[in-house]
Parts: C-alpha cells; sequence; structure tokens
C-alpha cells in the first residue's frame, strides 16, 4: 500500500463508528501488521484493550503487538515445558473477561509428554510481562501428536470452552480407533468443554483446579460432567459470535469432508456432531455410531476434498463484529489451511451464503499462506495467521474512504468551553466529553495516548480515555493546553506518523490559541491509512454542537494525505 502524509487540521481523534452505518460491497484487502513471527497459531486481545495484541506462537511464546511493532520480550514463555512436535505445542489462549480487575489469563498446551493442559496465568506489576509461575487447571492424557483441538475462549456466560481433538490416529483406515468423539464417560477427547475457571469443585485435586456449570447437559446422567458437545474430530479453532453469543466450531475431517458446525447461543448444549461415523453430512463407514441417528448435528457448511490425495484442513474462524466494513457485519470468515483459500459465511440459520474471499485478501505486502486460524482485536476487526510464514494480516477495507449514507447517531456533542468564575475569561482545555443517546456500539481502537504536540518524544495530549457508559467516552487532557496557532500535532500509529496543522482560532498576543479551538474529528480508523464515515467539528467558543450541524457537510481536502475528502461541519 502506498502511504502519504497529511496535512490539514487536528486535535483529538475519537474512534468512533455510528450503529446501522451501510457501505454495500465494501472491496477488501489485508495489510501485514506483523511478520517475523514463529509460527503463529492465534491473535487475540485482552477485554477492553484497544492498544494491543496478543499473538500466540507455536513454540511455547506469546508475543505482544504494541505502538506498531512486536515487543522483542514475550509476555509468555512456556517452551520449557511444552512440546511443540507435530500439531503440539501452545495451541490456545483466553483473557479472563475481568481481566482488567483480575489479571488472570488462561493457556492451552501440550507438555513435554503430550499431556493437554489448560493452566491460568496471572499479569505481573509490568502489564506487558505474565507472572512465568502458572496453576494448572485442567489436564487431559493424549496418546499421540496429533489432534489435539487447542482452541480455549469464554462465553457471553462467563464460562470457559475448551475444544479438544479425538485423540489421532496412525492409520488411515482406522481413525480414533478408542471411538473417543462418541465416548461420553472417562473420556474428554473429541469434545467441546464448559467450565467455570471462578470455582473448585475439586479441592483434593491440583490437577482439576475449576468448577462444573450448574446447566452442563450431562449434569445428573450418564456422562462426563465437564462434556458441553461431544461427536468432534479434530476442532481446530472455535469462535463466540461477540453480539448474539452464537458459536461456531471449524473440525477438521478425514479423508473426503471438511466442516464448519454451528450452535446457537440458546441451544444448551449436549449435542452430537456426528464423528466417526459422520463425516460431514455423509456416512464415513468407519462406525462408531449410528449415521441414521436423528439426534446427530450436521455442519451448517461442507466441502468435499475434491483433488484426490491432496490435503484438506479447514481452519475455523472469527465472526466479524467490526466497524469498517459494515456490510459485513455479522459474516463469519474461514479457511483452509493446506487450500490457502478464505470465505466468508453468512446466514447461519438460514441458507448459509458462502464467499469466496481469497483473491480479494492478497496483501500487498507478504503473501498469507498456511492458514492456520483467524483473531480478533478490542474492536473486533478480523486478523489471519499465516503458519508457515510467521505472519499477521488485518482485513480491511480496500477502499482510500467509504462514506456512509447513514446519519450520525441522535444526540451532541458537548464542547462548552469552560470558564474562569473569577474573570470570566475562557480557561484551559482540561477534557472533552462526548454523550451520544444511543450505545456507542463500535467504539474501535483508542490510540488517544499516541496523539502528540510538536511530534515524537513530545508529551502526549491526552491523559486518559474512558468509556462511562455505553453511550458516553470522555476523554482528558494532559494539563490544560495552549498551542501555537498554525503548529502542528502529530497522531501516530501503525508505525505512521501524521502530521495535522492546527486551525486559528482565537489567538492571544503571544500567539498562541488553545486546543479547544482547533478540530475534533469523530471517525474510524480501520488499517493504516483506511478511513471510513468522518464527522469534523470546528470546536469554538461556547458551541453546543448537534447532529443537525453535522449534516451541513462540506468537503475538506486534507492535503495529500490519507484522506481524498470528508464530511465535516464548521460553525460560526
Amino acid at each position: 500500500m502506498t502511504q502519504r502524509r497529511a496535512g490539514g487540521s487536528f486535535a483529538i481523534l475519537v474512534v468512533l463508528c455510528w450503529p446501522g452505518l451501510a457501505v454495500a460491497d465494501t472491496p477488501l484487502t489485508t495489510i501485514r501488521i506483523a511478520s517475523g513471527l514463529s509460527f503463529p497459531v492465534f491473535v487475540t486481545h485482552a477485554p477492553g484493550d484497544f492498544k494491543r495484541l496478543f499473538i500466540v506462537e507455536q513454540r511455547g511464546k506469546i508475543k505482544i503487538r504494541k505502538n506498531g511493532a512486536v515487543m522483542p520480550t514475550p509476555f509468555l514463555d512456556v517452551d520449557p515445558i511444552s512440546s511443540s512436535t507435530n500439531e503440539r505445542g501452545l495451541l490456545g489462549l483466553a483473557f479472563h473477561p475481568d481481566y482488567p480487575n483480575n489479571g488472570r489469563f488462561f493457556v492451552f498446551y501440550t507438555d513435554n509428554v503430550g499431556t493437554i493442559v489448560v493452566a491460568r496465568y496471572v499479569v505481573s506489576g509490568d502489564p506487558d510481562v505474565a507472572d512465568p509461575q502458572g496453576t494448572v487447571v485442567l489436564t487431559i492424557p493424549h496418546p499421540l501428536t496429533n489432534h489435539n483441538g487447542g482452541w480455549i475462549g469464554f462465553g457471553l456466560d462467563g464460562f470457559l470452552r475448551i475444544a479438544v481433538g479425538d485423540g489421532g490416529w496412525t492409520q488411515i483406515s482406522n481413525p480414533d480407533p478408542s471411538n473417543n468423539a462418541q465416548t461420553t464417560t472417562s473420556s474428554l477427547l473429541g469434545k467441546i468443554l464448559r467450565i467455570d475457571v471462578d470455582g473448585d469443585d475439586f479441592p483434593g485435586d491440583a490437577n482439576r483446579n475449576y468448577a462444573i456449570p450448574p446447566d452442563n447437559p450431562f449434569i445428573g446422567i450418564t456422562g462426563d460432567d465437564e462434556i458441553w458437545a461431544y461427536g468432534l474430530r479434530n476442532p481446530w479453532r472455535c469462535a463466540f459470535d461477540s453480539l448474539s453469543g452464537d458459536f461456531y466450531i471449524g473440525d477438521v475431517g478425514h479423508s473426503d469432508w471438511e466442516e464448519i458446525n454451528f450452535e446457537p447461543a440458546a441451544s444448551g448444549g449436549g449435542r452430537n456432531y456426528g464423528w466417526k461415523c459422520m463425516e460431514g453430512t455423509h456416512c464415513s463407514g468407519y462406525g462408531g455410531c449410528s449415521c441414521d441417528d436423528e439426534s446427530l448435528v450436521p455442519p451448517i457448511h461442507e466441502y468435499e476434498h475434491a483433488i484426490s490425495g491432496v490435503a484438506y484442513a479447514v481452519t475455523g474462524g472469527e465472526v466479524y463484529r467490526g466497524c469498517a466494513i459494515p456490510d459485513l457485519t455479522g459474516a463469519y470468515f474461514f479457511a483452509d489451511y493446506y487450500r490457502e483459500t478464505i470465505w466468508s459465511l453468512l446466514d447461519p440459520e438460514g441458507t448459509p451464503s458462502i464467499t469466496n474471499r481469497t483473491m480479494e485478501l492478497v496483501p500487498a505486502i507478504g503473501n498469507i499462506d498456511a492458514i492456520s486460524s483467524f483473531g480478533v482485536d478490542a474492536a473486533r476487526e478480523v486478523y489471519v495467521c499465516d503458519h508457515q510464514g510467521g505472519e499477521v494480516f488485518k482485513i480491511v477495507p480496500d477502499v482510500a474512504m467509504a462514506i456512509a449514507d447513514s446519519d450520525p447517531p441522535a444526540g451532541a456533542i458537548d464542547a462548552r468551553r469552560p470558564i474562569d468564575p473569577d474573570t470570566g475569561d475562557p480557561l484551559g482545555w482540561s477534557s472533552v466529553s462526548l454523550t451520544f443517546t444511543q450505545s456507542v456500539a463500535c467504539l474501535t481502537e483508542l490510540d488517544f495516548f499516541t496523539i502528540q504536540q510538536g511530534g515524537t518524544g513530545s508529551p502526549p495530549l491526552v491523559a486518559a480515555v474512558t468509556q462511562t457508559a455505553p453511550d458516553q467516552v470522555d476523554i482528558t487532557l494532559a494539563a490544560p493546553l495552549k498551542v501555537r496557532a498554525r503548529s502542528t500535532l502529530t497522531y501516530e500509529t501503525g508505525g505512521v506518523s501524521v502530521q495535522w496543522g492546527v486551525l486559528p482560532g482565537d489567538v492571544d498576543a503571544n500567539g498562541m490559541t488553545e486546543v479547544a479551538d482547533v478540530t475534533l474529528l469523530a471517525g474510524i480508523l480501520a488499517g493504516s491509512g483506511t478511513v471510513g464515515p468522518i464527522w469534523s467539528v470546528d470546536i469554538d467558543r461556547s458551541t453546543l454542537i448537534t447532529p443537525a450541524d453535522l449534516l451541513d457537510a462540506v468537503d475538506l481536502l486534507v492535503g495529500a494525505g490519507f484522506y481524498d475528502a470528508f464530511l465535516g461541519a464548521t460553525l460560526p
């Protein structure tokens, strides 16, 4: 991608997007955001953390991408206690929903003898480094090096799901030889498990530090209480829809069919997805269950191994709930590891609509090969892991800017300047509060801390950004500031520095103008230099700005920068 330097007016970039934006048929691409990794298998975020991405490497390390670069010191390193032979290794990461308060996160790895371990860790006093001493939550003996599963994640119910493979095979004619996937007593292999990590029903067992949720489907009947769903071969990457709570499972096929399974949030668990008597919607001939059993739940999508002898393996994906691509809201992205193909799926409970996205997602820099996983950041934008190439890519709109046809939400930006009660003179600004009459459903990354006066190395203008309510964001400046009229502010993101000129406002005798007199932008940042709808407001004098003012749009050119034009309103 070609980057261009911008000039124009800027004060505080508020990265928001409004619910209901509609941009039809947005063209897509990908941008590389990390490289030089060792077999990345997952990318995720900590709850509420819009500034960092956590990248899981199969060979035992969790890396942090921060301020546009991968940090050299790992967040966590379990390589000494983990085997990464074949399909083994560090495979999963999930942050506790209350991570901002308790600092807890969980990992899924195979130890040096191949046992599956789910362990709990805690962040240290340094937010970018974890305490290396973990606590075992659960262990599962695993006989072979393949079919470990490896995904873990919290549902909207607060309980941890764990995807476990069926134990593997050594002869293609005899998959899952112990029929683990269909065995619901004394076997946690070939299952989705559901546990409560905040309790402990087994205080005498050092390898079982969890409780059983009271509504798990096998409580009180024959079957292991941890089991949520079964009949799975190798569930390689699952995902919750962050809005609905629906659950997707990418289950790797054996000889003929790959499949995507879907579980509505209200299902209640206990589903049997059919392996090993079924592969996709087809009788496999391997036995283990009855393929005409009406209780078996078929996949919502399957695809065939069309070329005999060519490897296939589905990689389950993520549901898009970001802001940059509104027309793909709710789309489920998934891929095939060997075919290096990416699709999106819509309408999982009706007639799924499948779109091949492979060609449009070819990046300008790097190559997407051996797709091992998808992931999302705090803004629910989607990322793709290139396992063999050691790269991570972000899916973004392939447009310089997309202007939505919808209006901003009803509400107001309260930009009235504080007044000195003794002199009546305007005071320097110390905070800005944005309040809307509906939820800010698509609050994206908060890069305010990198907004600086005078460029890199200067003190940040913003001390804190807090979403105080679903409809309000408070921005606290580092101090009441004044800047020189026509000086510049620098905004840095993704390793790209963009300078913006300061609009002249009420200039005093020293040529200074308050930060409040420059432009406040509310918009969407989606990847380096890709911008969605922007509303530009000149905060000047004692002003209450309403959506009606914003609709008086004027085209403004921002130098030779990223944006060709944007919507704006300048008040008298």
